[in-house]
């Protein structure tokens, strides 16, 4: 389609067709803006995991800093300060930090003040010193941080200053950059597993003395990432889904839209889409010369050309020991290409898409790129960014400032480019799930960069004065995931661990959708949670958000309980608090005629662990089942005058011989072994059983088995739905049906907590092998299992549940009990207990 014939915007703007890939890489997006909610007020005093820690103390202005080293001090901590850097230096702060880490010893943790000051508009680098200082710090600290493996000791807490709840509130953002250090701090746990975050955001009128006691009191009191304080109130963030509002304007054929960057990738996606569906002129920009194909004939060859001027040039650069800079080389060639045929394709179809060079940091190169729109300029996107994914040792203070002067830089000069022009349509902003939830490995910059841009969206949309700034101009951010294999993306696989990616038709339909709606603020689009999770940053999302997954993600986050120890792919200690209150499980199931805590949910939180401590890139395992299991029956009491039981767990994992992974857990209470298990994981599909016994039929006289009251063990029924058990005459085999239950009557906690293993077919098969070995007269202190192996699908089926005579082996079919498939081939069951015994 041309110009001449553009799209009629209903049809431009209508929501596409997709069919997403099985495999779950590419998910369905969903769009959420981001509320400040009240929170629960904080314990009276400091924290008490202050006593014997050595912080340091960076940034901001020496009162504030004094203040906050006193309170520190005052809690038993040792205080170490790193003044901020003199104004304009740049240089000099990697001595700084090494000196400072020497003289202390050791650092336990890092309060950053960074900029105190109001913000100035005119100055677009005032963030350049203090960041370049914060990374130097962190760099002295990461060889002694990365190692470490308890998960209480490290922290890291940046204040800002955005109006005491997040920028996100009707308030004066005193200094949007604080976004910078926002943005860093979420994306730290991924460098340091064991480093916790708070990121504290106060306002201009807290005095120094209230930030010292603020600071001193947010400590070791782990759990949202982001907490503000204002008016004597405590706030996080929530997500909430909200769809965007109709389109309230529209591009005219002419109308010119302005970009930085958006010669590739996802920005001339939508350069294209504008030209194409509007008719409008699309001005895109790059640092680099426009690609002139007469002068650089490696633009113009097809892919398998390029690929063998490619070879030739490396096959040449090895005999000259010159590969780096060939390499380099290439991939800039392999940019300019694409450039070059994003524009050449434009030119071919008649679309308006011309290319300018410009260097989005300079403030007058960017007044010159949006000069280009003329009187026509009817949106600006700011779109440019650069990542260069180096790990935290080796992200050097250039790359920093780099990365960070185009998003920010960027943006402000883009901003004061359009103050003396009638607004425009749109002006947005794009940003990236990096900074809203912490980036991947080796891109602390660019996550930084790009919640600080999004901090800046809501400071330059907010109504009434704010400073450094010359009129409000209203500002969308959106935040994308991945987009399906375009854009910049280094490794996409690797990016899928951490979020689906989203189709491109998709994310163009809701970035237009957003464009055209007159919306400002922060617009984030989720997929689905990949599986590239820490203990860390789990417990940094709110339960009662409304992100997808989140059932799944309360899930993990109840079962982890409190990390202790942690050290990836390795090991895991955790502390679980388990409150009687909060069990309605414990009600239903006694031991000694005393409420205690149900095995089977034992089993879960012995599961549970093993998600921890994979090797890496083991998202493939599979957990087969669970050997070995020992429970002490008397440990599960929680009887008379206890209100609550604590739970120390600890899981080892290993490769085994077999080249599977296998992992050690043990819940242990009042110091004594509580239960054990060793769960096994393989690659692939379930391993097969050998012969399965038949579900019993009517092959004689049936008897319905009693369970007595009284005895070592009895369940009342209230919480676990428990089966009618009969024993089929011919074979003594005991059977029943058991249906499937809610977590929610077992746990008491919003959202409920799901179960991987099926915990009301499990609790059924322990009550009948409890009834068959003996019942009342059976003493059972000791409960072991052999082997127990479940299927997800068992948890929410209805399963027909069939012993052995002696109640030692138990399997679990579908609903339909059938064993065998139509061919006769042996039907995998989808419950398989061996070996049940009491003792």
């Amino acid at each position: 389609m041309t110009t001449e014939e553009p799209a009629a915007p209903a049809r431009a703007l209508a929501a596409p067709v997709v069919e997403y890939p099985r495999d779950g890489s590419v998910r369905p997006v969903r769009r959420h803006v981001w509320e400040p909610v009240e929170t629960a007020a904080l314990p009276p005093g400091t924290a008490p995991g202050l006593r014997g820690r050595s912080i340091a103390v960076v940034g901001g202005r020496e009162a504030t800093a004094v203040a906050v080293g006193a309170a520190l001090t005052a809690a038993g901590a040792a205080v170490h300060r790193l003044a901020p850097p003199a104004e304009g230096q740049r240089e000099g702060f990697t001595e700084a930090a090494e000196a400072l880490r020497t003289a202390a010893g050791r650092i336990d943790g890092i309060v950053d003040l960074n900029l105190e000051e109001p913000f100035d508009g005119g100055g677009t680098d005032a963030w350049e010193g203090p960041l370049r200082q914060t990374f130097a710090l962190l760099r002295a600290c990461c060889a002694d941080w990365a190692a470490e493996t308890d998960a209480e000791r490290l922290f890291y807490l940046p204040v800002t200053r955005l109006g005491g709840r997040m920028g996100f509130g009707p308030d004066r953002v005193e200094q949007p950059l604080g976004g910078l250090w926002a943005g860093l701090a979420k994306g730290l746990p991924r460098e340091v597993p064991n480093c916790n975050v708070r990121i504290l955001d106060l306002t201009a009128e807290h005095a120094a003395a209230e930030v010292g006691d603020l600071v001193s009191r947010e400590l070791y009191r782990w759990g949202a990432f982001e907490i503000g304080h204002r008016g004597g109130r405590r706030y996080s963030l929530r997500a909430r889904h909200e769809r965007p509002g109709p389109p309230v304007r529209a591009l005219r054929p002419g109308d010119t839209v302005v970009m930085s960057g958006g010669g590739r990738g996802i920005g001339f996606a939508l350069a294209r889409s504008l030209a194409e569906d509007f008719g409008a002129r699309v001005v895109v920009s790059g640092r680099g010369a426009p690609p002139d194909a007469a002068a650089t004939p490696a633009l113009a060859l097809d892919d398998r050309e390029f690929r063998r001027y490619r070879d030739e040039r490396l096959r040449e650069a090895a005999a000259g020991r010159r590969v780096p800079r060939v390499r380099a080389e290439l991939e800039e060639l392999a940019r300019q290409r694409e450039l070059w045929a994003n524009l050449a394709s434009a030119r071919a179809d008649g679309l308006r898409i011309d290319y300018v060079r410009c260097d989005i940091t300079d403030p007058e190169q960017a007044a010159r790129l949006v000069a280009e729109a003329g009187d026509r300029l009817a949106g600006v996107v700011h779109n440019a960014g650069v990542d260069v994914p180096v790990r935290l040792p080796g992200k050097t203070e250039q790359i920093v400032s780099l990365v960070v002067r185009v998003k920010v830089g960027g943006f402000l000069n883009l901003l004061r480019a359009v103050e003396g022009r009638p607004p425009s349509v749109f002006f947005c902003s794009v940003g990236s799930l990096t900074g809203r939830w912490g980036g991947m490995v080796g891109q602390l910059d660019y996550g930084a960069a790009n919640e600080a841009l999004g901090r800046l969206g809501l400071w330059a949309s907010q109504d009434g004065e704010q400073p450094g700034r010359a009129r409000r101009t209203p500002v969308s951010t959106v935040c994308w995931p991945t987009w399906e294999r375009l854009g910049m993306i280094t490794n996409y696989e690797a990016t899928l661990r951490y979020m689906s990616a989203v189709d491109v038709r998709e994310g163009l339909y809701h970035w237009k959708s957003e464009l055209f709606s007159g919306s400002a603020g922060e617009s984030t689009f989720i997929g689905d949670v990949g599986p590239a999770m820490l203990p860390s940053v789990l417990r940094g999302y709110r339960q009662d958000t409304g992100l997808p997954g989140i059932e799944r993600l309360a899930a993990a986050r109840h079962f982890l309980g409190g990390p202790v120890r942690f050290r990836p792919h390795g090991s895991l200690t955790t502390v679980h608090v388990l409150r009687v209150g909060e069990l309605p499980c414990c009600d239903d199931f006694r031991v000694a005629g005393e409420p205690a805590l149900p095995v089977s949910l034992c089993l879960e939180y012995l599961r549970a662990a093993g998600d921890w401590v994979l090797p890496e890139r083991g998202d493939g395992l599979r957990l087969v089942e669970l050997r070995g299991l020992e429970v002490e029956l008397p440990l599960l009491g929680v009887g008379p005058g206890r209100s609550a039981a604590e739970l120390v767990r600890h899981a080892e994992g290993g490769r085994s011989e077999d080249g599977g992974w296998r992992v050690a857990v043990t819940l242990e209470r009042d110091g004594r072994r509580l239960a054990s298990a060793e769960l096994v994981y393989r690659d692939g599909g379930p391993t097969a059983d050998g012969d399965l016994p038949a579900p019993p039929g009517a092959t004689g006289v049936e008897e319905v088995l009693p369970f007595p009251r009284g005895g070592a063990l009895g369940w009342t029924g209230q919480a676990f739905r428990l089966a009618a058990w009969r024993r089929d005459g011919a074979t003594g085999r005991p059977y029943a049906r058991a249906e499937p239950g809610r977590t929610a009557d077992l746990l008491l906690a919003s959202p409920a907590p799901g179960a991987v293993l099926p915990l009301h077919q499990v609790e059924n098969v322990l009550r009948a092998g409890w009834l068959v070995q003996g019942g009342a007269g059976a003493d059972a202190r000791r409960l072991t299992v052999e082997r127990l192996r479940a299927e997800p699908s068992a948890a929410g089926a209805a399963v027909l549940l069939t012993g052995s005579p002696d109640g030692r082996d138990w399997t679990g079919h579908d609903r339909t009990g059938r064993c065998v498939t139509e061919d006769l081939r042996p039907r995998p069951p989808v419950l398989r207990v061996t070996g049940l015994r009491y003792r």
